[in-house]
């Protein structure tokens, strides 16, 4: 692809946007890329939206899994989060989300509300309701458990920027400034850019490196770790190791079946050089499938369970 055109591609100009705003702390690159916007948060919920533009779309127009999952998983713990000190670290516990079938276009919202702590636990642990909407169409309920957590080594997190204050349209960026985990991130998007106008696929699968291995009992699926999916404390965002865990999970089937459900336990955080995602079928009927999902770090530690349900299309 020739430079002038990879230089003015919608997919550059907003990775470009993204590591101009996340210059500003408190927030993720991941976040700034998929423009994850916070819409209406108080004490007790909150409603944020991500918009399906070109860097978080798939070849269908829907919305990748990818930005819906992170989409999820933001807008559960948000609904916590800011009932809290603006600087508090919440980690998640588990998620459920339940799909009806419902496309991922245009705009998706998740409306989530608090709903408390648990009573009686040694540590703090919230609970979230969401419902997440497009085009005023219900995509998905969900909930989640989020635990305040210390952060690694005694710091003290910023808060998130762009929630009192909308995030800049066209932040200033001078790229002979790069750091080098910025200059790295955005050769990677310029990389996946070329590869899907060139091989075809989707944007968001090889700026993850999502290329399953499919057999007929599962899936397996390793991505590299790195600036491009880290969190504020620099481990995997938890939506999306939750995506990786969907995307295996659906791949294990194939396009004839749709992900209807989601249960995920995590367990350790996602680190190393690299995560993995290995799915094994446990059911595969006429109407209905379940999958089990297994998602490790490169050091051997698992970070994430999940057991997926998924409806024949028929």
């Amino acid at each position: 692809m020739q430079q002038q055109v990879l230089n003015n591609h919608p997919i550059i100009e907003r990775a470009r946007t993204a590591i101009a705003l996340n210059r500003t702390p408190g927030y993720h690159f991941c976040g700034n890329f998929f423009n994850l916007l916070y819409d209406d948060v108080d004490r007790q919920h909150s409603v944020v939206h991500i918009d399906s533009a070109a860097q978080c779309s798939d070849q269908d127009g829907q919305m990748s899994l990818t930005a819906f999952a992170m989409l999820a998983d933001m807008g559960l713990a948000t609904g916590i989060r800011f009932g809290l000190d603006k600087t508090t670290r919440l980690a998640t516990v588990s998620i459920s989300l339940q799909l009806t079938g419902a496309p991922r276009v245009g705009r998706v919202s998740a409306s989530s509300q608090s709903q408390g702590f648990i009573q009686g636990a040694q540590g703090q642990q919230g609970l979230s309701q969401t419902r997440l909407t497009a085009g005023g169409n219900l995509v998905c309920i969900g909930q989640g458990a989020f635990m305040i957590l210390p952060v690694p080594g005694g710091k003290i997190l910023d808060p998130i920027p762009w929630v009192e204050t909308k995030p800049p349209i066209n932040p200033p960026l001078d790229l002979s400034t790069l750091s080098e985990d910025e200059a790295w991130v955005l050769k990677r998007v310029e990389q996946a850019v070329t590869k899907s106008t060139q091989d075809g696929g989707n944007f968001v699968g090889h700026f993850l490196g999502l290329y399953p291995e499919v057999k007929a009992t599962g899936a397996y699926v390793q991505i590299e770790n790195g600036a491009h999916i880290a969190n504020r404390v620099k481990h995997v965002q938890g939506g999306i190791v939750l995506a990786l865990g969907m995307e295996t999970a659906a791949a294990a089937l194939g396009a004839d079946w749709l992900l209807s459900g989601v249960t995920a336990t995590y367990i350790s955080p996602g680190e190393g050089e690299t995560i993995s995602a290995t799915s094994t079928i446990v059911h595969r009927g006429r109407m209905t499938a379940v999958v089990r999902t297994q998602v490790m770090n490169s050091s051997g530690r698992q970070a994430l369970e999940v057991l997926t349900t998924h409806a024949s299309k028929g």
